[in-house]
This record gives C-alpha cells, structure tokens and sequence, in this order.
C-alpha cells in the first residue's frame, strides 16, 4: 500500500510540475510566448496606396514583411469594417492614408470625417482593438488641385486638426504630415504642384510617389 501510494503522490508531482504548479520549480515559462514577434507592416486605404503596389515595396525596402492591401475608392465605411482583414494580417505597424473619399465623395464635412460613427477615430479604434500591440501611423489628408477637393481644402485642413489633436493622446498613433507637402514653397494659399500629379490633379505621378516615399520613409525611420 506505501509502495502504491508513494507511486501516486510521483505521478502527481509529475504532473504539477509539468503543468508548471509544483513549489519547487515556479511556473514553467513558455519559450514561444518570451519570444520577440516578428515585424510585419501593413499599409491599408484608398488609392494613394492602391496605385503605389507596384513600388512600395521596392520604395520602402527596409520595412519588414510589408503588405499593401489598400483598395481604390475606400472611405471609413469599408475600413471601419475590416476586422477579418486585420486578423488575418496580423500587423506590428499599420499605415493608413484615407480621409480625402470621405469629404470628397461622402461630401462629410471634416469633422463628420474624422469623427462620425465610421469616421477616422472610428477606423484607428477598431484597428487598435483588434491589433493592440500595432503601432498606426495615420498619413493626414493630403490636399491635391482636383476641382471637388481642392474647393473642400477647409473640409480637409479641419479633419487634420481633429485628427492630430486626437493622436496626440495615445501612445499607439502618430500622424504623418501630408496636407501641404506637395507644395513647393510655404504659401498654402496656391494650388500644389502639378508635377507631383497626373492629369487628373488628384492621383500621383512618379514624382509625387518619390516624394510620399520620402515622407514614409522618415516615419518608419527606414533611413
């Protein structure tokens, strides 16, 4: 019967300790969970990021595991609904650019864009509760000489402003200064320049992407 008993009392231990209970040793940690997660950047949006798939990758050489999953046209409807997408990407740093589809086709005004229940606040808070350990980086709205928003520049400087204001709480968003970037010179009060666009005055030409690289760039601190 002690034989027996004692027998018991190994296998129990054993099991403890495999379990990581016993006193004696602590709880066994688990290697995969002290593991340092791999990088993975994610870029999502309309087609400021659609239509720089074709480089971004080359132009942003030195951000890890990069994937661009933007969709031309989008607005805050469609990324605010994007739960499955975040799961299955599984980001560490997310970059958005969004904002101008919005005020330009929802005709929201900027503050209706950066706060409505699908606006941009809306957008970074499901992508923070979704992915809490990726870090946003969120592009502001870039004012470009299309006819439809260069007449909403108001619209757009004001949906900046929110938006800076409310990145500027928490520690997992940054804002990225686009709104007046492809001027050539300080006063904001002349459209920008066309060589940064192609005929529509609304998409960009090579030189605008050159330049955006640059921007992004300095953000990820890739230089």
């Amino acid at each position: 019967m002690k034989i027996l008993k004692k027998s018991i009392y190994v296998f129990m231990a054993a099991i403890l300790c495999a379990a990581g209970l016993c006193a004696c040793g602590g709880k066994t940690e688990d290697s995969s969970s002290s593991a340092a997660r791999e990088e993975k950047v994610l870029m999502v949006g309309d087609s400021l990021f659609d239509l720089w798939k074709g480089t971004c990758e080359k132009d942003l050489a030195g951000a890890k595991n990069l994937t661009n999953i933007a969709v031309g046209g989008t607005n805050g409807i469609y990324w605010s609904k994007s739960e499955k997408l975040l799961i299955r990407e599984d980001p560490t740093k997310i970059i958005i650019s969004l904002g101008t589809n919005d005020i330009a086709d929802l005709r929201r005004t900027g503050k209706e864009a950066a706060e409505c229940d699908t606006g941009l606040q809306n957008v970074l808070q499901t992508f923070h509760r979704v992915c809490p350990d990726a870090y946003i980086y969120l592009l502001t709205v870039n004012i470009c000489g299309e006819e439809i928003r260069w007449s909403l520049k108001d619209e757009i400087t004001e949906c900046n402003s929110i938006m800076r204001e409310y990145c500027s709480r928490y520690e997992w968003a940054e804002i990225v200064e686009t709104e007046y970037a492809f001027y050539d010179d300080a006063d904001y009060t002349k459209k920008p320049n066309a060589a940064y666009f192609v005929s529509d005055y609304l998409h960009f030409s090579s030189k605008g992407y050159s330049k955006l690289k640059t921007i992004v760039r300095g953000a990820l601190q890739l230089d």
